[in-house]
């Protein structure tokens, strides 16, 4: 009897994207490195007026962007050689998040295979955290599954730079004889037709204080990234870089918590829309 198993859709430092995901920047190039800068004063006479934050039980997505039904985002994934292909294409849904159709698998290998949205470029540039939504496996007698969730994703997807196929173990662990497991066999870009919800966002660094007491970096005197300090809180970071936690979390849409509001001791935050 046919498989499918649909995988933990958010893993960091997977083996599976080793190949892809080389390192994150802000821009590339000959770029002058981001300068670090920290405002030592506790009392936030310095800040100029931003947003309000909101708390991090409150409002962290963005309303729905598009139209159910509406395609946002469409390619075909196919291997170096031609011989394994699959058609994507990711479509609003009833409930402000997207779906990913999928069509024309086909491969002259049958195997165990998965399917999975990644926050890396194609080329193997972009996002070096591991991130992974989508995350769909099936077997050589099922092939793939008409359609697969991306509601983890939220609302803007479009920090998902690409869609790969990789061959998956066995469900049995009988795996003699294969090769390339693990290994991308094939990938391709996503471009998105995703409106920007953020069209003027601009961060206004305040004063560090106390649950956002981190390191701002700079490029040509703009912010680009906040490198997180202990103790630091979400709202209190929102709040000193003068924007929203929703904002926040749409800038580093695969961000981790510790307990609570507490955010882990050297994250770097993405500060820079271009970057996301």
């Amino acid at each position: 009897m046919g498989r499918t198993r649909t995988a933990t859709t958010t893993v960091i430092g997977s083996a599976l994207v080793g190949l892809l995901l080389a390192g994150c920047t802000a821009s590339g190039g000959d770029d002058a490195i981001p300068v670090p800068t920290r405002q030592a004063s506790l009392d936030g006479t310095s800040r100029s007026p931003g947003a309000d934050p909101t708390s991090a039980a409150q409002q962290v997505s963005t309303p729905q962007v598009l139209a159910p039904g509406t395609v946002a985002a469409e390619t075909d994934v196919v291997s170096a050689s031609g011989d394994t292909r699959i058609h994507v294409r990711v479509v609003a849904n009833e409930t402000g998040t997207f779906d990913a159709e999928l069509s024309g698998y086909r491969t002259t290998n049958p195997q165990w295979m998965s399917l999975e949205f990644r926050g890396g470029d194609a080329d193997g540039a972009g996002d070096a955290s591991g991130h992974r939504a989508g995350v769909v496996i099936w077997d050589p007698e099922t092939g793939a599954p008409d359609s697969v969730g991306l509601s983890e994703a939220g609302s803007t997807p479009d920090f998902l730079h690409s869609v790969a196929l990789v061959p998956a173990p066995s469900d049995d662990g009988d795996d003699s004889g294969r090769t390339g497991i693990g290994s991308v066999l094939a990938v391709a870009p996503l471009h998105w037709t995703i409106p920007d919800p953020y069209p003027h966002l601009q961060v206004d660094v305040g004063a560090a204080r106390p649950g956002a007491n981190g390191w701002v970096h700079e490029r040509h005197g703009v912010p680009v990234s906040y490198q997180v300090s202990s103790d630091d809180a979400q709202v209190t970071v929102a709040e000193r870089l003068g924007i929203t936690v929703a904002q926040l979390r749409w800038l580093n849409p695969s961000l981790q918590t510790g307990a609570g509001d507490q955010l882990i001791t050297d994250t770097d935050l993405n500060l820079d829309p271009a970057a996301r």
